[in-house]
């Protein structure tokens, strides 16, 4: 949602039914997403990378459970 400056995230477990989970808040026009699976993340925990086009800023969100 480049112009409300945020990601909807959402559980697509089943993709008949997808359900919204939350809203991140962004910085300025989101513009890129990267989704990384906890095998090929770092911490061992699945990341979301969001880069905005409008401020330069690059976020990285990660579940608060592992």
């Amino acid at each position: 949602m480049e112009r409300a400056d945020a990601v909807a995230v959402y559980d697509v477990t089943n993709p008949a039914a997808p359900q919204f989970v939350k809203l991140l808040t962004t910085g300025d026009a989101p513009e890129g997403v990267l989704y990384i699976k906890p095998q090929d993340s770092p911490n061992g925990r699945s990341l979301l990378i969001v880069t905005c086009e409008g401020d330069g800023l690059v976020n990285i969100y990660q579940p608060d459970a592992q």
